[in-house]
């Protein structure tokens, strides 16, 4: 009985880390999306690039760095009105 329940928590485990590995996909693709579509546009609000940048570091990574996603941020701050 110990090892079914050890079975269980186990595969509990894994479709948990599975199913958080596709939102954090899912998400990422929802602000790249967001961030080539500010690109395109020819007048962005400032505080839409603005947050959209502080998403994109955010979900760029900490040590491994998605280097799409330092290009989007290099070329939305760009767009940002300099004060």
């Amino acid at each position: 009985m110990d090892y079914a329940i050890f079975i269980l928590v186990i595969l509990a485990l894994g479709a948990a880390m599975f199913f958080l590995q596709r939102s954090e996909k899912r998400t990422k693709n929802k602000y790249k999306k967001e961030a080539y579509r500010l690109l395109d546009t020819p007048d962005p609000d400032p505080t839409v690039v603005a947050k959209t940048i502080k998403l994109l570091r955010l979900y760029g990574g900490r040590w491994r760095k998605d280097k799409e996603f330092v290009e989007l941020v290099k070329r939305l701050a760009e767009r940002l009105p300099q004060p």
